[in-house]
């Protein structure tokens, strides 16, 4: 009967509309105005903490003052103690003031109110976008999947989320254990949330409690405590190794000034980075910062190996290297390496790319820095194809400066092959260790020609002139010259502060006997082994050096069919038109001995057809042979040196066997002075990896030409004084002035000659437009000697003798 009426009035108040209306409106008012039901839900909350905090207070004050009669009427009947009548008015002064500081915990129940309400403010947003999701999703999920992908998505998006989340359950935990130890012991709220915090903070607090019941609660709430400082300790050690790692990924800033600033990575980055060192080494070293795409720990790495190694190891020498992980296209990473206040900054090509998307990714470097103002240095920019060098003179010539390293290496390559030894010359002259190229103005000099100024520096050599009116660089000018005010003389010097202008006292020896002038130039045959992606402009180079009826062979393995369209760089370039030079093809492989023994020259009909023309030469036949880093097949500086010191081993032995044959039958037939005269040609090779130079001196060859090296010293030297672009472009050109090696009978009677000083020689090569830099004596030989350039007493008489060798800078 019971249960049946318990069943009734269930059913009454399921069927009573009143209540039924009730549930459905705090139900719409949850779910369709969230924000309302928030706020009402917060006013009953802080009115319901108003109200039990002053009940709680009153109740609390109420039995303090019931204790404190009791006691002070226990210490009233104890009348037989004078000292407990003497405490009675001392205890009750004492426990007055404590009564009185207990007071309403208002400010206790503020700082809970507080954090309940940021606690309750996240947990609603959360609330509001479970709802937002459920309704515009048909995604069916559970509770702890969207729990984690919250989680997941806060500690993603916000740095400081799991610090917060710490402090949230801290703050929950402390609350909790608070109120639990307030409803069993009775004391202050103040009093017990402060022990719920010593039992969180300090793990040994929990062992003075008393009771069984505290001791549950403060064994439970120190165990929380130590989860939570654990997770605070993880925490803290992980943001500590993040900041490590982005230190360690060169991501913080570099507070520098006047350093030098390389943009980008490639094979020429060391050795730039040795010439910058050599540069600095008089200052007591400098700066250099690296912004690369390359992990910053690789790129220390690299370095460090290259100081270590036992071949040409890596001399910094006092100069300091930072390495900055980043993408110098992006405006953010730029400032971060200090761009601005850079004194130099060297934009390097890359070598995984083509050609021009690397040029193409130059400019758009060039256009960033060019939209930056207050760019105190200026700008040395790499660029892979001499086509594409117009482009940055047309957005930025006045800050950027133009180094074509393929178009460098290719003038280098042919000046070296048709003069031996030169390679020395320049490795030595272009970089910063020796002797380098100064610019400074001398008013002293001022209304002199340039003849006059021949020997007036002892430490130095000059060159030519800067004129202050236009802006020219004259090297080798005519010697009526006149130096202007405000002119610069350009000179050879160790150093910018070595060298001063003498007093002029010197008297030029005048009985030097002259010789005529030198014989006209006789054709040529060449050979170049291997193909480069600017073949065309080397040849359209070698084609202004050489005169008319010269022969060039092109062996490689490019088939003979594709080499006109591969010189037509896919239409980009003109066909070729040689004034000078006839071009043969032939077809073989230049690490593959009996492919060398014997050159055949292969032409193509009308049809497209390849055939051999019966014309055919050995090894020993040519003038000068130029063995190139064959880069239509490698993929890296070591394979490419591996197969060019291969080829080069192989020429020379079949040089050495058709010479001694050829030396047999010229016995046989009685011209012996004849076969003594014969001389192989050395092979000029082209180098890429400096620690290849070890090797080559293993095998005793002396042809090569350390082509990355040289362009990483010029780009060094432009990116220390941008004017030094125009002075080696020169040099390195077919037009103007360049360098030669030319024996000393070619300007002098050495035997109608007596002793005579190297301002002598200088003036008597004057006499033919020249300019005297060096000489190399003939008792020695490259590489181990070494060339004296800018000697010191040059107003000493020496004894030349036939066959020394003077490094001078001529027209032709």
């Amino acid at each position: 009967m019971a249960s049946f009426q318990v069943d009734a009035d269930c059913k009454s108040e399921k069927n009573d509309p009143k209540k039924q209306s009730l549930q459905s409106e705090i139900g719409g008012l949850m779910f369709e105005k969230p924000r309302v039901f928030f706020v009402l839900s917060c006013l009953i909350v802080a009115y319901t903490a108003v109200v039990v905090g002053a009940y709680y207070s009153n109740a609390l004050l109420n039995d303090r003052l019931a204790k404190l009669e009791l006691e002070n009427e226990r210490l009233v009947e104890d009348k037989s103690s004078k000292h407990n009548d003497r405490l009675l008015p001392e205890r009750n002064c004492e426990n007055q003031p404590k009564e009185m500081e207990a007071g309403p915990p208002y400010l206790t129940m503020l700082l809970i109110f507080s954090g309940c309400g940021y606690i309750s403010r996240f947990l609603y947003n959360e609330y509001c976008t479970f709802i937002r999701k459920k309704k515009v999703t048909s995604m069916q999920f559970t509770l702890s999947e969207l729990l984690q992908y919250r989680l997941d998505y806060h500690f993603t998006n916000s740095e400081f989320a799991k610090p917060v989340l710490l402090l949230m359950v801290t703050f929950v935990l402390i609350v909790l254990g608070g109120f639990i130890l307030l409803i069993s012991t009775g004391e202050d709220i103040s009093v017990t949330l402060w022990k719920s915090w010593t039992y969180v903070a300090d793990p040994g607090t929990h062992a003075d409690t008393e009771g069984t019941l505290e001791r549950i609660i403060a064994f439970c709430v120190t165990i929380g405590g130590m989860l939570v400082f654990a997770l605070m300790i993880g925490i803290i050690s992980e943001s500590i190794g993040e900041q490590v790692d982005n230190l360690k990924k060169g991501k913080s800033r570099v507070i520098e000034c006047g350093h030098t600033l390389m943009l980008g990575w490639n094979d020429k980055s060391l050795p730039i980075i040795q010439q910058i060192a050599f540069a600095n080494e008089s200052e007591g070293g400098g700066v250099i910062v690296v912004l690369a795409e390359h992990d910053k720990n690789d790129l220390e790495d690299t370095l460090e190996s290259a100081i270590e190694s036992r071949e040409n190891a890596l001399n910094l020498m006092g100069t300091e290297v930072i390495f900055r992980s980043g993408n110098p296209l992006v405006q953010y990473d730029l400032l971060k390496v200090g761009v601005l206040s850079a004194r130099s900054i060297i934009m390097l090509a890359s070598d995984n790319i083509s050609p021009d998307e690397s040029d193409s990714r130059m400019v758009r470097q060039v256009l960033s820095l060019k939209g930056m103002e207050n760019l105190a240095g200026h700008v040395v920019v790499e660029m892979q194809d001499v086509d594409n060098r117009e482009l940055v003179n047309l957005v930025a010539v006045d800050i950027a400066e133009v180094i074509v390293a393929h178009d460098i290496i290719g003038r280098l390559m042919i000046q070296c092959a048709r003069q031996p030894g030169l390679a020395y010359i320049l490795e030595s002259l272009m970089g910063f260790e020796g002797a380098e190229f100064y610019l400074e103005n001398w008013p002293q000099l001022e209304g002199l020609q340039f003849s006059d100024i021949i020997c007036r520096f002892d430490d130095a050599i000059p060159i030519g002139v800067k004129k202050s009116v236009d802006g020219r660089v004259l090297l080798n000018p005519l010697s009526t010259l006149r130096i202007e005010q405000g002119d610069q003389i350009i000179v050879l010097a160790e150093d910018n502060d070595s060298y001063t202008v003498n007093d002029g006292t010197y008297k030029v020896k005048k009985n030097v006997s002259s010789v005529p002038q030198r014989l006209p130039m006789k054709t040529e045959k060449m050979l170049f082994c291997g193909w480069r992606r600017d073949m065309a402009d080397m040849i359209m180079q070698l084609d202004a050096y050489v005169t008319s009826g010269s022969e060039l062979w092109l062996f490689n393995t490019v088939p003979v069919e594709e080499r006109v369209e591969l010189l037509k760089d896919k239409g980009n370039k003109d066909e070729l038109k040689c004034k000078n030079l006839v071009i043969k093809n032939a077809v073989g492989n230049p690490i593959i001995r009996r492919d060398l023994m014997v050159i055949k020259e292969v032409r193509v009909d009308r049809d497209g057809n390849s055939f051999y023309s019966g014309d055919e030469i050995t090894v020993d036949q040519f003038d000068s042979l130029l063995i190139l880093a064959d880069h239509a097949d490698q993929t890296n500086i070591q394979t490419s040196d591996s197969r060019s010191l291969a080829s080069l081993l192989i020429i020379q032995d079949i040089q050495s066997k058709l010479l001694e044959k050829r030396k047999q039958e010229l016995i046989a037939e009685g011209k012996i002075d004849e076969a003594n005269s014969l001389r192989a040609k050395d092979p000029i090779s082209e180098i890429l990896d400096s620690r290849t130079r070890s090797l080559l001196s293993v095998v005793n060859c002396k042809g090569y030409v350390m082509s990355n090296q040289i362009v990483s010293a010029v780009i060094a030297q432009v990116a220390e004084c941008r004017d030094l672009n125009m002075i080696l472009s020169e040099l390195l050109s077919a037009d103007g002035t360049e360098l030669y090696l030319r024996q000393v009978e070619d300007y002098v009677d050495i035997k109608r000659s007596d002793k005579f000083s190297f301002w002598d020689l200088s003036v008597r090569v004057r006499e033919r437009r020249e300019v005297l830099l060096g000489f190399k004596s003939v008792n020695e030989t490259f590489p181990e000697c070494k060339t004296v350039l800018n000697p010191s007493d040059k107003g000493v008489p020496r004894k030349w003798q036939p066959g020394d060798l003077l490094v001078v800078l001529a027209l032709d």
